[in-house]
């Protein structure tokens, strides 16, 4: 059974910063292959906020582990599916 929580780190390309997001992962549809969904959910919260033309070329997820932090507070982007996605840090 796959985690429900990823980390997902985003940037222009592999040497640029990166933007952290923490992403759970709700519906059936993205538990198929979680690694790449919690990327897209994270991608389509950027997009959300910089628009359609934000640069988007460097995509990595790993499991959450850790225990969830309490401050976690409401998603700053839900995707149409239900999935969810915050910035890191909280």
């Amino acid at each position: 059974m796959p985690a429900f929580f990823y980390t997902v780190a985003l940037g222009i390309n592999k040497s640029s910063p990166k933007k952290g997001w923490l992403v759970e992962l709700l519906c059936l549809h993205h538990k198929h292959s979680p690694e790449m969904s919690a990327c897209d959910v994270a991608e389509s919260a950027v997009r959300e906020k910089f628009g359609a033309d934000a640069i988007v070329g460097y995509r990595d997820a790993s499991e959450y582990s850790s225990p969830l932090p309490m401050n976690l507070g409401k998603a700053y982007f839900i995707a149409p599916c239900g999935c969810r996605a915050w910035p890191l840090p909280f």
